[in-house]
């Protein structure tokens, strides 16, 4: 992924693999939302941490990303869904 920052925007060059960060409460629910919403989409999805609770949990998303719009696409999507609490 290469990212320049022109101009205090980020200029991106796609496709490229797109990395976000996915928090949730109900880990389980977490996991399920996130493959429903990249169905078959090259992708990999790893544990990250824990919040000290065991309240939330949070997953480190990676994804091929053709464009600006399905890039946004799936952040739309997972900062819509019930079992996400937080998406960046």
């Amino acid at each position: 992924m290469t990212i320049k920052v022109i101009d205090g925007k980020p200029e991106v060059s796609y496709p490229c693999h797109w990395h976000y960060k996915v928090i949730g409460m109900q880990k389980e629910d977490l996991i399920q939302a996130i493959r429903e919403i990249v169905c078959e989409s090259d992708h990999q999805l790893s544990s990250s941490k824990k919040s000290r609770s065991g309240k939330y949990h949070s997953f480190n998303l990676e994804i091929f990303v053709e464009s600006e719009e399905s890039r946004n696409f799936f952040f739309n999507k997972l900062r819509a869904h019930t079992a996400v609490t937080m998406v960046f």
